[in-house]
C-alpha cells in the first residue's frame, strides 16, 4: 500500500503556524465578504462639485451712522440754513431750512429699517430668517401712488420715486439696512433733476458710512425689457423613472402635482411641482418661472428670491452642538446653485436659478427608524436637481 508523502517539517518547526495562518486568513476574508453590506445604488451616486460662493456675506449693520452718515458740506449744499429736528438716535434724521425765502426752503430726511434677523426654527424654516434675506423681503416703496425706477450703482439694491409734492425719494438697501432719503421742498415743487441729485448725494453717503461694499455711482437703471415667464416642464415626468427607483424605492410609490416649497408669492408666476412617496422616503421638486415688471426683469426678481433662499441657508444653525450641518455653494446647476442638510432643520436640499426659474429639491426620510444619512439625502437631492435642470434646458 503506498502511503501519501507527508509534507517535509520545517527547519525551526514553524510550517504548522504559517499554514493554520494561511487557511485563518481565507476565512476570515470570506467572513468579511459576507459580513460587509455591498454599496447601494446612493452610494453611487456623485456628491454635488462644490464651487466658489459668490453671493455676499453683508455687510451687517448693527448701529446707525453719527448723523446718519451725512456730512456737513452735503448739508449746508442742499439745506441752506440747516435747521435739525431729528439727529439720528432713533433711527432718523430730519433738516430743514431756517430761512423765510420760500425758494431756499429744503427737507431733507434719512431714515433707517435695520434688520436683526429673526431665530432660526427647526422644520419648514420661512424666506427671510437672516438679517440680509430680511431686509430683502421688507424692501419696497414708500409711496403707493408714485412710479419708482431702479437705480444702479448704489448700494445693493435701490429704487427713485419722484413726484411735484414728494420730492425724491430714495429707497435702497445696504446689507441688513434698509435706507430712505427724502428730499424736497417745504413749498412749491423742486425741479425733477434738483430733486433727484440732492437725494441721489444723500444716499450715496449714507450708503459709505454703512460700509457698502463698492462706491456709490448712483444712475438711473436701463428698464426692463418686458417677457412672460418661461414655461416650466411637467416636472413629475422630469425625473427619470431610474432615478426615481433609486430615490424612492417600493411598490407603493406615489407621485402628486403639486407645488411644494415654492418661492414666495409672486404675482403672475407660473408655479409646478411634483413630489413623490413611499413608505420611507419622499423626493419633492418645485419650480416658479418668475414675471418681470417695470422695475425688475424676471431674472433679476428670480436671483433676489435665490439669494434669499442662499443667505438663509448659510446662516441656518444646529438644534445640538453635536450635529454638523452641511452648507455648499454648487456648480454646474444653472446660473447659481447651493446644497444644504441640517439634521431636524433642513432636509438634503439643492436649489438652482436657472434665469427666470427658480427650483427647489428636497430629499428626506419618512421613517425616522430608517434615517438618511446626510451624504445620501445630499446626492438623492442632487441626482433629482440635475434632471430637472436637463429638461428645464429645453424650455
Amino acid at each position: 500500500m503506498t502511503q501519501s508523502p507527508r509534507p517535509a517539517a520545517s527547519p525551526d518547526g514553524t510550517g504548522g503556524a504559517v499554514l493554520f495562518a494561511a487557511v485563518f486568513v481565507i476565512v476570515l476574508s470570506v467572513v468579511l465578504v459576507k459580513a460587509l453590506p455591498s454599496p447601494g445604488p446612493l452610494d453611487r451616486l456623485p456628491d454635488p462639485p462644490a464651487g466658489p460662493d459668490r453671493v455676499p456675506e453683508g455687510p451687517i449693520v448693527s448701529a446707525y451712522p453719527e448723523r446718519c452718515g451725512v456730512s456737513a458740506a452735503t448739508l449746508a449744499r442742499l439745506v441752506p440754513g440747516t435747521r435739525t429736528a431729528k439727529d439720528g438716535g432713533q433711527g432718523t434724521c430730519t433738516w430743514s431750512s431756517r430761512k423765510d425765502d420760500r425758494r431756499s426752503e429744503r427737507y431733507l430726511s434719512v431714515g433707517f429699517a435695520v434688520f436683526p434677523g429673526t431665530p432660526l426654527r427647526p422644520g419648514a424654516p420661512q424666506t427671510g430668517r437672516a438679517p440680509v434675506a430680511a431686509a430683502m423681503m421688507a424692501l419696497g416703496p414708500k409711496w403707493s401712488s408714485v412710479s419708482s425706477t431702479a437705480v444702479a450703482g448704489l448700494g445693493d439694491e435701490a429704487f427713485v420715486q419722484v413726484s411735484p409734492s414728494t420730492g425724491a425719494t430714495v429707497v435702497m438697501r445696504v446689507g441688513n439696512a434698509n435706507v430712505t432719503v427724502q428730499y424736497r421742498s417745504l413749498f412749491g415743487a423742486l425741479p425733477e433733476g434738483t430733486a433727484r441729485d440732492g437725494a441721489f448725494a444723500t444716499a450715496s453717503e449714507v450708503a459709505a458710512a454703512l460700509g457698502a461694499r463698492t462706491p456709490a455711482h448712483p444712475a438711473i437703471a436701463p428698464a426692463p425689457r418686458p417677457a412672460p415667464p418661461r414655461t416650466l416642464p411637467d416636472l413629475c415626468t422630469a425625473v427619470s423613472e431610474r432615478t426615481l427607483h433609486m430615490l424612492v424605492r417600493g411598490d407603493d410609490i406615489t407621485g402628486t402635482s403639486d407645488s411644494p416649497g415654492s418661492a414666495r408669492t409672486v404675482k403672475d408666476a407660473k408655479i409646478g411641482g411634483c413630489s413623490w412617496t413611499s413608505e420611507d422616503r419622499e423626493l419633492a421638486v418645485s419650480a416658479t418661472a418668475m414675471p418681470g415688471s417695470g422695475l425688475i426683469d424676471g431674472a433679476g426678481l428670480a436671483t433676489r428670491e435665490y439669494v434669499m433662499r442662499h443667505v438663509d441657508a448659510r446662516a441656518e444653525e444646529t438644534l445640538s452642538v453635536h450635529d454638523r450641518k452641511y452648507f455648499r455653494a454648487v456648480t454646474g446647476l444653472g446660473d447659481q446653485a447651493f446644497a444644504v442638510q441640517i439634521p431636524e432643520v433642513i432636509p438634503g436640499e439643492v436649489v438652482f436659478r436657472d434665469g427666470d426659474v427658480l427650483v427647489r429639491v428636497t430629499y428626506e426620510a419618512r421613517d425616522k427608524r430608517k434615517p438618511l444619512s446626510r451624504a445620501h439625502a445630499i446626492r438623492g437631492a442632487y441626482a433629482a436637481a440635475e434632471e430637472v435642470a436637463e429638461a428645464l434646458a429645453t424650455r
